[in-house]
């Protein structure tokens, strides 16, 4: 130890960064691998790989500047906050994630939680002040909390511009904290990377329209603030040398840091044994499906229902991809049954479904998300066997705003190129004129079924005691349906 205490402070500050980073990548791993093909499905959450690579390129510029702070370290304050930190990202791994698992790739609380780990680690092993000092640049690497980002895409239409233009407000950011030795010169700072961004973005949308969405993301943002951060060095250094780092690395105050290893390393050690949750990115495609997709095709009937002319929703393609539409199709039985009817009439289910060109956003955005359920509590989804391979979910909700009580289907199939998403719905009203459920195509209900389950949390929107009085209705016609989509296909 004594020998370590001896090395030059830029060795032993590259000592601990090292091992920062391979406690992350222990306590993390699981989370580094599926964002790594979250990426490679082109999904947009992959744009969390261009926060840490803006974050170290503005921690560049910060680095750069004079050493203000006093070489101070109370070691007992630094435990105290490191250790509050480490307890907030336990909590938020072990509990929260699996609380709010159905909304697991939309919120990615785990990255919220590896960025908690990483500053704390940093408190305990560099002190509490130097950590404030580079407070700009952990408040960017804050942005690989993804639900603002998912947003604010989805408010701007969708697709791999929009995914490009929201990106940009990391350029923005880094190279305004890059430049900022003042006020005046972060903002010019920031103004030049987003001017360059964008204009990146223009030529990149034009010349490459069918390039990965993670270019789009990460090559305006990445080359805006390496440009403007250089131009506006080489402006400020005019008739000076022009030395890369051109102050003396300061000895490191925070000495005792050998008393912090054993806290930094049984933490990542807790951490490294919860893991995410089993479903995968991919994992919402059940099997292939019967025949060749398109986008807004609807279902054939299965015998003994008459399917009514298709209704379609637009506005999900903000959601689910360029051409993605909601089709409605009403079906009603031919006769009537008294086994779901004691007055032998007619039922009617209601079918939605939607096919994707971009599969993995099923996961990010679920059908939850899709319908206003506010208001309503939802059932644990219990699996059904649907025949030909295909497992559907079976679900009760109790929807209080339209005063009804309501059992649903859902499966999917395809691969993850392109896939299905098919809804049945059955309300316990049997009349003519009963409310279904009605697809959202705005922002609105979204955020409001994501306030109410934040805030509120997933005890007002859980149905504890589920009925499931139109389950067996909905299971044969279930069956029904996908032996008739097979059917055809093989006509």
């Amino acid at each position: 130890m004594e020998r370590y205490y001896e090395l030059p402070p830029a060795v032993r500050l590259s000592l601990r960064w090292v091992l920062i980073a391979a406690g992350t990548a222990v306590a993390f791993g699981d989370s580094i691998v599926d964002i790594a093909y979250t990426a490679s499905l082109g999904v947009i959450g992959g744009y969390v790989w261009v926060v840490p690579a803006a974050a170290i390129l503005a921690a560049i510029g910060v680095a750069r500047r004079d050493r203000t702070e006093l070489p101070i370290h109370d070691r007992q304050t630094d435990i105290i906050v490191g250790v509050m930190g480490f307890g907030l990202a336990i909590l938020i791994k072990a509990v929260l994630i699996e609380r709010f698992v159905g909304y697991f790739h939309l919120l990615r609380l785990d990255l919220l939680a590896m960025w908690l780990f990483v500053v704390s680690s940093a408190v305990v092993l560099f002190g509490l002040r130097p950590v404030i000092r580079f407070r700009h640049v952990w408040g960017l690497l804050l942005m690989v909390f993804s639900l603002p980002y998912y947003l604010l895409v989805v408010l701007l239409g969708g697709g791999k511009v929009a995914a490009g233009a929201v990106t940009l407000a990391i350029a923005g950011a880094g190279a305004g904290i890059a430049v900022g030795r003042t006020v005046r010169r972060g903002v010019i700072g920031g103004i030049l990377a987003w001017i360059v961004g964008f204009a990146l973005l223009f030529v990149i949308s034009r010349t490459l329209p069918d390039a990965p969405v993670l270019v789009y993301q990460e090559i305006p943002v990445l080359a805006a603030i390496t440009l403007v951060g250089v131009v506006m060095y080489l402006q400020a250094r005019r008739g000076q040398p022009k030395t890369v780092f051109d102050r003396k690395v300061a000895p490191l105050a925070a000495k005792q840091v050998w008393s912090a290893v054993p806290l930094f390393l049984a933490v990542t050690v807790v951490l490294a044994f919860q893991p995410l949750p089993a479903a995968g990115i991919d994992s919402v495609v059940g099997r292939s499906a019967p025949g060749v997709l398109r986008l807004g095709q609807p279902l054939a009937a299965p015998p003994g229902w008459n399917a009514l002319a298709p209704k379609r929703y637009g506005g999900v393609s903000r959601f689910y991809g360029r051409g993605a539409v909601v089709v409605r199709q009403q079906m009603i039985a031919q006769q009537g049954d008294i086994r779901f009817d004691r007055f032998g009439r007619p039922r009617t289910v209601v079918v939605d479904s939607i096919v994707s060109e971009r599969p993995a956003t099923f996961n990010v955005f679920p059908s939850r998300v899709l319908y206003n359920l506010d208001q309503a509590r939802v059932s644990a989804p219990r699996p059904l066997d649907l025949g030909y391979g295909v497992t559907g979910q079976l679900v009760s909700v109790v929807d209080d705003r339209l005063l009804v009580t309501w059992n649903a289907v859902e499966f999917t199939w395809g691969d993850m190129r392109l896939a299905q998403r098919v809804i049945l719905s059955a309300v316990d009203n049997h009349e003519p004129e009963a409310p279904f459920p009605e697809p959202s195509t705005t922002m609105a209900s979204t955020l409001q079924t994501l306030f109410t389950l934040l805030v509120r949390g997933n005890a007002v929107l859980d149905a504890r005691e589920p009925a499931f009085k139109d389950g067996e209705l909905l299971t044969l016609f279930a069956r029904a349906l996908v032996a008739e989509q097979f059917a055809v296909a093989l006509s």
